[in-house]
């Protein structure tokens, strides 16, 4: 499973079309009967969230402090609750607790937060007097009941209370990057981080009370069990607990350790890893003979977990196989690698299929499969791992836990089953775009026909495919939004209609929260934001022509005004808001933004566009220049100054390491602010700036073996535009248009290089082939420009439908979004770039290249 699918899953549960906040699961009939109970005079009542919060009256908290959480099983939720509840009211002490069984399971599922993970009530002692009061006083009272681990936390006794030190009320601050960090104070007044993560800490300054020194000694104690394995590295975590490898100290050789941890890990029937794990276990005990499953050694209960002790398999998982040798990922495969590729990849789905016909054969239903629990081996061999939630072939229930894009649809079970999913894998291998497939059968069959056109598969491959799935789901029928891109020459009128549509079409202007569906990151960051929120997809709207409701506009200025703790930033806030109502023509409403984050300058500390000093110096810009206001240019002045200080800072803590690459947050971002401060005031040290930040950028790139240039972001090359050499590569052309630097040009080239890739796994603006468009015509080559349309084409891809109309999906191709950054209204802007020749498709920022252009022509 990709790594960024789990932490999506939980925005999945709550609506089939749109990411949603988990508050919207329909849990009315699981609510527990605490959350409806009346309350004695003067408490209050409120729902934040999944939580329902009780507050006593004339009772002021701390911002921080020992927090006690309770633990619970699935089953004894509901009446911890009560007991707990009581509990609070008869002791007037501030609590919150999860509303609903459902709500309960979610957060304690295999794929929930393990910092946070098992947390069924919270309780907020006023001081350590209070807090040594209530846990010998809570504990007794939850004697005989029990519930998950919580690992950030530590236990009280033996009981399932758990306390750890930290924030009562949220209080965040900004990282270099400019996201959010929760935080606590120091006695001096700083903010620092709030730890969170599934280990317990104390913060340096904070002592440990003594009620708690006998279960903080406990802990560190252990049980006093030997364990007779050395943990080498971890190789997966879930809530449910690790996967390891390690050696036998006795016998020296690897094994691989599956751990369990007990009433963890739900999945969708209430079954916890620790069941899940026993299963395993008389799985691979019943298949035990076969060469293509590992072989069980042991298993092992060490301070209540348990561990399933399995051969270790050399070799590396189908999907890291595949994206290791898959060609399309290069500026040209030629027809003897694809040839090669193909090769390869039909020989190990065949192994894979002979592997799962072996497991039918004992009767066992794998149930689980999918990339990632395929093990390569380095002789070609294949072993299929993972076997926790299989089952006999003639159960007719669907598993709890299924991989997204690889789970059979409602009505298949056993051997057929089984059979789907390997369908599915065969599609996956020639094209990894899973689970776009999910939101749209038709995909089955057009991506199908995409494998055909570039992949040299065997005759009746794809044909043979097709008609799998359609034995599952009926005629596939004909993709209408693929066609509206895979034609000679696109109808971008109609496109630009159909993608308006859509988009308008998905507006909830009665919500609060949000008036477009995107991003999670919009319920994080606000849902009116330029990125992922409305002002994003009313500026694209616009761009495009299209017709921009009034009653939008004023859905977007009533949701910045109501937002008590708002952003300054140009993507992620104000300076984008107002920006965006200016080019809507709401001058009053725009300037009234532009001063509220004028205001917020103090909080900025990340450098780059999205939400540090260069977006916010940008906006100062360009209102400066409409509204002829030399304070505010004076102001944009002054943020040059204070990244040019930072710069020039070896020791910076805002050009970190750490920092991320690109246009968006990174040095680019800043590169092209210098270029406008040179602009404006034509000081050549504006100009010695930019390339300085240009440099440093580049340093954090490599020209690669097939002669592209792109962004190490993280551990993952990028040419993106948003995080990748890409949008470097515009801004790199801005300066020469200024200033002559050979070397520069080299660079240009590697990234327009690694824009020729047929493969793209995301459609979208800033992470994706929409991006892609836009940089390689804001460039301005002509030898691109057949490169622009094949991209154009290859939309046809990822092109769905909402309501008839055109629709992108998102982050993951999990659901569907209209925001800029990963969704439809990115794909529009792109669009209108490439056809009408449009100057931005972000706000304020201009990114043509006119010296690459003028070259181009002469």
């Amino acid at each position: 499973m990709d790594d960024a699918v789990p932490q999506l899953l939980v925005f999945c549960q709550a609506d089939r079309l749109f990411f949603e906040p988990v508050s919207h699961i329909a849990d009315r009939d699981t609510r527990f009967p605490a959350a409806d109970r009346p309350l004695p005079n003067g408490w209050r009542s409120a729902e934040e969230g999944l939580w329902v919060v009780l507050q006593p009256p004339g009772v002021t908290l701390p911002d921080q402090g020992w927090k006690i959480h309770v633990s619970a099983t699935d089953a004894d939720a509901g009446a911890v609750c009560d007991l707990v509840v009581d509990f609070c009211l008869g002791r007037n002490l501030a609590m919150k607790f999860l509303r609903s069984r459902a709500a309960a399971r979610l957060l304690n599922s295999k794929y929930a937060d393990r910092g946070s993970s098992g947390k069924l009530i919270t309780l907020y002692p006023a001081d350590e007097d209070e807090l040594s009061e209530v846990l010998p006083a809570l504990a007794a009272t939850l004697r005989g009941f029990t519930g998950p681990y919580i690992l950030s936390d530590l236990r009280y006794e033996d009981s399932p209370v758990y306390v750890r030190y930290g924030a009562f009320h949220p209080m965040r601050y900004a990282d270099p990057n400019g996201d959010p960090v929760y935080a606590v104070r120091t006695p001096d007044g700083r903010l620092v981080p709030d730890d969170r993560s599934p280990v317990f800490t104390v913060p340096e300054w904070v002592r440990v009370p003594e009620v708690l020194r006998g279960s903080l000694a406990k802990r560190d104690s252990g049980d006093g069990e030997e364990f007779p394995y050395q943990i080498e590295r971890p190789l997966h975590f879930s809530n449910g607990g690790g996967v390891y490898l390690a050696r036998d100290a006795a016998a020296g050789g690897y094994v691989v350790l599956l751990e369990a941890r007990p009433h963890a890990g739900l999945d969708g029937d209430g079954v916890d890893a620790v069941a899940r794990l026993a299963h395993e276990r008389d799985v691979l005990e019943r298949l035990d003979g076969l060469d293509c499953v590992p072989r069980v050694l042991d298993h092992r209960v060490i301070w209540e977990h348990h561990f399933l002790v399995e051969e270790y398999i050399d070799g590396a998982t189908l999907m890291e196989e595949v994206f290791a040798r898959y060609p399309l990922v290069g500026p040209g495969s030629s027809a003897e690698s694809t040839a090669a590729y193909v090769e390869w990849a039909t020989d190990v789905l065949a192994k894979v299929d002979h592997a799962l016909m072996s497991v039918h054969a004992k009767g066992v239903r794998l149930a689980d499969l999918h990339p990632g629990n395929i093990i390569v081996r380095p002789d070609g061999r294949v072993a299929l791992i993972d076997f926790e939630v299989a089952s006999d072939l003639d159960d007719l229930r669907s598993p709890g836990l299924a991989a997204p894009g690889f789970a059979a649809p409602a009505g298949l079970s056993g051997r057929a089953a089984d059979d789907y999913a390997m369908n599915c894998l065969r599609q996956w291998v020639f094209l990894p775009i899973s689970p776009l497939q999910d939101r749209d059968p038709v995909k089955l069959s057009s991506l199908t026909d995409v494998i055909a056109g570039h992949f040299p598969v065997p005759p009746g491959f794809g044909a043979r495919m097709v008609r799998r799935f359609e034995a599952a789901h009926g005629p596939l029928g004909e993709d209408g939004p693929a066609r509206m891109f895979d034609v000679d020459d696109p109808d971008w009128p109609a496109i630009r209609d159909s993608l308006v549509a859509g988009i308008t079409a998905s507006a909830t202007p009665e919500r609060e929260d949000r008036l477009f569906p995107g991003d999670p990151q919009q319920f994080v960051t606000g849902g009116f934001n330029v990125a992922y929120g409305a002002a994003g997809v009313l500026w694209a709207l616009h761009q495009a022509g299209a017709e921009v409701s009034p009653d939008h506009v004023d859905w977007l200025v009533a949701a910045a005004r109501r937002d008590a703790d708002p952003r300054p930033g140009l993507l992620d806030g104000l300076h984008g808001v107002a920006a965006v109502l200016e080019s809507l023509g709401r001058r009053d409403d725009a300037l009234d933004m532009l001063d509220r984050a004028r205001k917020l300058h103090d909080g900025l500390t990340a450098p780059g566009i999205h939400s540090g000093l260069a977006g916010a110096g940008l906006s100062l810009l360009h209102f400066s220049e409409v509204t002829g206001d030399g304070e505010l240019r004076t102001e944009a002045l002054d943020i040059g100054e204070r990244l040019a200080a930072e710069l020039g800072d070896d020791g910076s803590p805002m050009f970190t390491p750490q920092l991320r690459t690109g246009l968006q947050r990174g040095l680019t971002g800043v590169g092209h602010y210098f270029l406008r401060l040179h602009d404006l005031t034509g000081d050549p040290r504006h100009l010695d700036l930019a390339g300085q930040a240009l440099r440093r950028e580049i340093d954090r790139g490599h020209m690669l073996p097939d002669g592209t240039f792109q962004l190490l972001d993280g551990n993952r090359y990028h040419a993106y535009l948003g995080t990748g050499s890409s949008g470097l590569a515009l801004v790199l052309s801005q300066y020469l248009a200024r200033r002559a630097e050979p070397d520069f040009e080299g660079f240009v080239a590697g990234a327009r290089l690694a824009c020729r890739a047929p493969f793209i796994r995301h459609p979208f603006l800033f992470m994706g082939r929409a991006g892609t468009i836009a940089a390689l015509h804001l460039l301005g080559l002509p030898e691109d420009r057949p490169v622009v349309r094949d991209h154009v084409r290859r939309l046809a891809w990822h092109a769905l439908s909402h309501e008839g109309h055109l629709a992108f999906p998102g982050n993951q191709l999990l659901r569907l979004s209209m925001d800029l950054a990963t969704g439809s209204a990115g794909v529009l802007a792109a669009l209108g770039v490439a056809f009408n020749q449009n100057a931005s498709i972000i706000p304020v920022l201009d990114l043509r290249s006119s010296a690459v252009e003028e070259k181009g022509r002469r």
